[in-house]
């Protein structure tokens, strides 16, 4: 096993620690209805739905360190803030005031330990810094949940652009899968059985 798909289990395992963690818990129904309303939005250019232009500007500096853009596109080029606007758009109001809380903290430590206003407005070192402290929060859980759901869903149902996700982890986006499924197949069509 090579150290990449150790890397690879060990992030999607975190994904699924980050869903525990999140106060907003998404069924598939829910998924595939932020989804197909994010790639709606997305391909027509269309403003955000329940975020303000700056609320869309910090999600989508925090969905960009999360997973970062660097040899290969990240949550940014994946378009994973239309499909958080959405998922928020659906959440209920206790869920929508958590996440308004955390940002509002994570832009007062912003302001507090870099005298800046906007998450966004950081360099990458520091936006990683904050972000760090903030781990253990349910307000970070929720986003990295989101922005791990935006990436790896159907592409047809928004996040995911151009299969991004789906890139980054190596997954075969095949029609249809061909015999042998697995090195078992293979050894009985070797075998000729």
């Amino acid at each position: 096993m090579t150290n990449a798909e150790l890397n690879r289990r060990a992030f999607l395992r975190a994904g699924g620690d980050a869903m525990k963690a999140s106060c907003i818990a998404l069924s598939f129904p829910a998924v595939l209805t932020a989804c197909g309303r994010a790639r709606q939005a997305q391909l027509a250019g269309d403003d955000f739905t329940s975020l303000s232009a700056d609320e869309a500007r910090e999600y989508d500096a925090i969905a960009a360190r999360i997973i970062p853009s660097d040899d290969t596109p990240g949550a940014r080029e994946a378009g994973a803030v239309y499909f958080i606007d959405n998922v928020i758009s659906d959440a209920f109001e206790r869920q929508r005031q958590a996440l308004r809380s955390g940002l509002a903290d994570l832009q007062a430590n912003t302001s507090n330990l870099y005298g800046k206003a906007q998450f966004a407005d950081l360099s990458p070192v520091q936006q990683d810094s904050l972000l760090t402290q903030s781990e253990g929060t349910e307000f970070f859980a929720t986003i990295r949940f989101l922005v791990i759901a935006a990436m790896f869903s159907l592409p047809e149902y928004g996040g995911n652009k151009d299969k991004l996700g789906w890139q980054l982890i190596g997954f075969e986006d095949r029609h249809a899968w061909a015999q042998p499924y697995g090195f078992y197949d293979s050894d009985y069509l070797e075998k000729g059985e």
